[in-house]
């Protein structure tokens, strides 16, 4: 057997497994020498996450990254596709829980960082690397209304920011583009609370047409 066709046939099998890391040391296979390939099993975890994050439970997603990827913290978007798709789910959790993500009893200790948010410093920094987090992965994937919702949604955590998370929301709500339940629920709420009642129904009216869940539009998750 050829070394190419010996090579095509291992790279084939490692496709077919489900993911193809990196390429290692070179090792015997009868008379040619071929790739030893290594699995990154981040790939399945990370498609899992999603799984568990599209069912709502966005502190259970961000824990399994957490998990997979310690130092998620210093990863940038752009280094791969894997990720961006880890690090914006985890950025969006943090949002949602206001800095302090719950997840003790499924982070081990030397993983947990600041996570947790234990102080109001800890919560503050976590929500600034959620807000820079997804303004790196805006700037990646452009007009992405998803991605510009996730984005409001944690600018509004922050009074600083209150005002541009409005005019991102008020700008996708013009195109009927706010793509989930949740920036809709921020937008009612931030519209109430600059004294547009009757537009603050409204963005409600259209986050309970969206929500699987009223809790997402009126409270807070079970």
């Amino acid at each position: 057997m050829t070394i190419r066709r010996t090579l095509a046939r291992t790279i084939a099998l490692a496709a077919a497994l489900g993911s193809v890391g990196i390429v290692a040391d070179a090792h015997a296979c009868g008379d040619a020498w071929v790739p030893e390939i290594q699995i990154d099993y981040r790939i399945d975890g990370i498609a899992r996450a999603e799984k568990t994050y599209g069912k709502g439970r966005h502190v259970a997603a961000a824990a399994s990254v957490i998990r997979m990827m310690p130092h998620a913290k210093n990863l940038e978007p752009k280094k791969s596709t894997l990720v961006e798709r880890a690090v914006r789910m985890l950025a969006v959790a943090t949002a949602r829980e206001n800095g302090a993500l719950p997840v003790a009893r499924e982070v081990p200790r030397y993983a947990q960082g600041s996570w947790l948010g234990k102080t109001p410093e800890d919560r503050a920094k976590n929500l600034a690397w959620a807000i820079e987090t997804l303004r790196k992965i805006d700037g990646i994937k452009k007009d992405d209304p998803a991605v510009k919702t996730d984005l409001a949604e944690a600018l509004a955590k922050v009074d600083a920011h209150r005002a541009e998370a409005r005019s991102l929301l008020e700008a996708l709500s013009k195109k009927d583009l706010v793509a989930t339940p949740e920036g809709y629920a921020v937008l009612a709420e931030l519209r109430s609370s600059g004294g547009d009642a009757a537009g603050g129904k409204l963005a409600l009216t259209r986050c309970e047409a969206m929500a699987k869940e009223a809790a997402v539009c009126h409270g807070r998750r079970s």
